[in-house]
């Protein structure tokens, strides 16, 4: 098998797992949640409005960009909250862990170890320097 079909391989799998199916659906219920889109649409104008009014430098009105600052916490804090988000925001973290997991195994191939024993050091930080070995 090549390495490309390997990957192809990988793919389906990772496609075929729970993880996957959990991230999808939740990101389709983000979708059809239409209170959560508009309050994302809000937060993205938040951000276009700081932004317009941070461009301004010196001329930029200070109380103007506190209350675009308290805005734009309070309405992402109300997006965090949302249930859909929630769901969507466990499923990504799980989703997380499965790609470092992938990404630590690759990287234990990419040393030399031994595809069929190796396993990634419990709770890697991908920062060589905390490291305290693998094997």
């Amino acid at each position: 098998m090549s390495l490309e079909s390997a990957l192809r391989e990988l793919g389906k799998e990772i496609q075929k797992d729970a993880r996957f199916e959990a991230i999808q659906s939740a990101a389709a219920k983000n979708d059809a949640d239409e209170a959560l889109q508009q309050q994302m649409q809000e937060l993205q104008l938040i951000t276009l409005k700081y932004q317009q009014e941070a461009g301004k430098a010196d001329e930029a009105d200070k109380e103007r960009i506190e209350q675009l600052q308290k805005d734009y916490q309070q309405t992402y804090e109300a997006i965090m909250k949302n249930e859909n988000m929630e769901a969507y925001s466990a499923a990504a973290s799980a989703m997380e862990e499965m790609a470092q997991y992938i990404s630590q195994m690759i990287s234990l191939f990419m040393d030399g170890q031994d595809p069929e024993t190796c396993e990634p050091a419990p709770n890697c930080t991908h920062d060589c320097s905390t490291c305290g070995g693998c094997h």
